[in-house]
């Protein structure tokens, strides 16, 4: 009788007081290994795997008429594609969510879709589109959605960008001191004050947000922020006349980079 069960269990069939678990079809087994591969290699900086697996799961997903997790291996392509330098390609796979004139898409996938697609926009320096893009997300978010505070955050910067640096600076002073934006969104916040106090002449100020910015990014392990974090202060220090302060922070600024590029490169 035990032999009778082993052998049972071996060949994946039901019996001796059970059943096997039930198998999903192998589509579907392919596309969560494909999703689990890519995400992994996504964390651990792996961008050209992570590129090759997303579109291996995009393709699985499509052939399951899976809409909502195709939309978001998009976005993770534009993901990828952003961290690879490739700010063009990383719009046309948003464009894929935005520009489909049939409603096949959740509306939260194309909410992120446009926020994604304003902030790649605005560090293009492409500030009319980024403003067209933000104010559909703005739209579909209608102030409930998780990235409203991210949005809010962009819309100062997108306003210190466009000339308006008194709107921006009080704008990102409020948001900054709000705990409940996330740690992440109160650094891009103090960031944005820091520039804006600058473009104003409060050089002081401009100190005081970047040093801030730079506590909470240090303490997220976000090197591409330090980095701009310490760029700012040298430039804050450079423009008060202390020039050891300012060739120090430089330094500091250099070495992040550094490593960081090395760090990349020895992942991919």
């Amino acid at each position: 009788m035990i032999r009778l069960c082993l052998l049972l269990l071996l060949g994946g069939l039901a019996g001796c007081g059970g059943s096997a678990p039930p198998r999903l079809p192998h589509a579907m087994e392919q596309a969560q290994g494909a999703d689990k591969d890519a995400r992994r290699a996504l964390r651990n900086g792996e961008l050209l795997r992570a590129q090759h697996n997303f579109l291996e799961l995009l393709a699985l997903q499509e052939s399951l008429d899976d809409r909502a997790a195709a939309a978001t291996t998009l976005i993770n392509l534009a993901t990828v594609a952003h961290q690879l330098n490739d700010d063009s390609g990383a719009l046309v796979w948003l464009d894929k969510i935005l520009l489909e004139k049939n409603a096949i898409y959740p509306a939260e996938a194309r909410l992120v879709a446009a926020f994604r697609k304003a902030v790649i926009l605005t560090a293009m320096g492409r500030l009319n589109e980024a403003t067209t893009a933000l104010q559909l997300a703005e739209t579909l978010c209608a102030q409930k959605c998780a990235e409203r505070y991210g949005m809010a955050v962009l819309r100062a910067r997108l306003s210190l960008l466009q000339g308006n640096a008194s709107y921006a600076l009080a704008a990102a002073q409020a948001l900054g001191r709000q705990e409940v934006i996330g740690r992440e969104e109160q650094a891009n916040a103090w960031r944005v004050a820091a520039a804006a106090a600058e473009s104003l002449s409060r050089p002081e100020e401009a100190l005081q947000y970047f040093q801030a910015a730079l506590e909470i990014d240090r303490s997220l392990g976000l090197s591409t922020r330090i980095a701009e974090d310490l760029n700012g202060l040298a430039r804050v220090n450079r423009s008060l006349g202390h020039t050891e302060e300012a060739a120090a922070y430089t330094r500091r600024a250099e070495l992040v980079s550094d490593a960081e590029r090395k760090r990349k490169g020895a992942v991919r």
